[in-house]
């Protein structure tokens, strides 16, 4: 497993910059998760649920809520893991 699992599936350029976005379709655990690569800055790089309601920052270790509530531990534990993975060489 490594980033070689993850494949591009869009990429966008909005108000914040340039967006290239991952899923895995290799590891069920990471089928509702997403990666965004920010081309322009990357340390708005994040994994995200598919629903866009729970985020990881990897490169500062943020866990955030789209409704600014707790994240549960089962889904800070599968952002973490994805990012790890991603990165994994």
């Amino acid at each position: 497993m490594s980033m070689n699992d993850w494949k591009i599936a869009n990429a966008l350029e909005n108000l914040t910059g340039n967006w290239v976005y991952y899923v895995c379709n290799t590891i069920a655990a990471f089928a509702n998760i997403h990666f965004s690569r920010h081309v322009d800055n990357p340390g708005d790089d994040h994994m995200a649920t598919n629903d866009n309601e729970y985020y990881y920052y990897g490169y500062t270790g943020i866990f955030s809520h789209r409704g600014g509530g707790a994240v549960p531990q089962a889904i800070r534990d599968a952002l973490y893991q994805a990012w790890r993975n991603y990165f994994q060489v």
